[in-house]
């Protein structure tokens, strides 16, 4: 069996509003193997959700998939039939955690129906069979079997995080995407659904992708992460690799802007602030390394340092690095 699970290749997504296209994505291209976890970041409006909701084929109009392939396990998944996809994939190969996923939980239903009402829609009609699984799945993420007979509003906002979690393991996928699972989170719980996603990793072998704007989570939970911007992937690699030594002006930012206990808080360098430009490299109105080639052509995604980086500071072509 092949170690890789997900390949995206050249993707992009675009919204159409009153005759404008906005560019949502564009060429995104990624891939991840089974059993690791995968930290995607950015700040909001840099298209990580889209993204998320592209892989698994939500994206509602007028949003619209206008170009690339998303290969899982070798078949292009945009291919298939919707139906198809939604019996033979969706929860059953690839579950979704959403954002601000405790408001999901419908609070006139019991934890255990939103269980069954899953089940039940991928042709598991067992109740007792359903129950069994559902209890596994809750004691998989510390919590006790009388959750499942309470309503959403008897939780706390972790207790309806591990919920959600629980019900993404039901029907056993091989890869879980996890959109902004600690955000709204008091400090001590965002840890405990941390800890939480890295033993469903470690012990079932389940391959996560967790989306976060927080670059620390990235890199306490993910071997791999993917910085995006504007809708582009601005660098993608091993996770120890970027955060010793980022190489993209953005990463490099995000980093520097992340208050640490180690730091000096007078030391911390934000970000600059500016508009997403029309042509030229997205990041050139916030770069401080900008020069006159960013600011008219777009930059390509370069190899360095065995990572991609989209950036002409890495452009051997333009013998910029030896």
């Amino acid at each position: 069996m092949t170690r890789l699970l997900l390949k995206v290749q050249d993707l992009s997504v675009a919204y159409f509003i009153h005759k404008q296209e906005i560019v949502a994505l564009k060429d995104v291209s990624f891939e991840i193997e089974r059993g690791e976890i995968l930290g995607i970041i950015g700040e909001s409006g840099s298209g990580k959700t889209t993204l998320a909701k592209a892989i698994i084929r939500s994206i509602k109009p007028p949003g619209k998939i206008t170009k690339g392939k998303i290969l899982y396990e070798g078949e292009d998944i945009l291919s298939v039939d919707i139906k198809r996809f939604k019996r033979e994939y969706l929860w059953k190969k690839i579950s979704y955690v959403p954002q601000a996923s405790q408001n999901s939980l419908n609070g006139v239903m019991r934890i255990i129906d939103h269980f069954y009402d899953t089940a039940i829609s991928h042709g598991i009609t067992d109740r007792n069979t359903i129950y069994d699984k559902a209890k596994e799945a809750v004691k998989m993420v510390s919590l006790d079997e009388r959750v499942l007979s309470s309503y959403p509003h008897e939780l706390s906002g972790g207790m309806k995080q591990r919920v959600l979690i629980a019900l993404s393991l039901l029907l056993d996928p091989e890869l879980i995407i996890l959109d902004e699972p600690t955000s709204a989170l008091d400090v001590a719980t965002q840890k405990s659904i941390l800890d939480l996603v890295m033993k469903i990793n470690k012990e079932l072998g389940t391959t996560i992708i967790l989306i976060t704007h927080d670059i620390g989570v990235a890199n306490y939970i993910a071997k791999k992460m993917l910085v995006l911007y504007a809708g582009q992937v601005m660098e993608f690699g091993n996770t120890e690799e970027i955060m010793n030594n980022p190489l993209h002006p953005y990463t490099q930012g995000l980093i520097n802007s992340v208050p640490s206990i180690y730091k000096d808080v007078s030391k911390l360098k934000p970000i600059s602030e500016g508009e997403i430009p029309l042509k030229g490299c997205p990041f050139h109105t916030r770069c401080s390394y900008v020069s006159e080639i960013c600011k008219m052509e777009e930059p390509g995604l370069y190899t360095a340092n065995t990572r991609l980086v989209r950036c002409f500071l890495y452009d051997k072509a333009r013998k910029n690095i030896s």
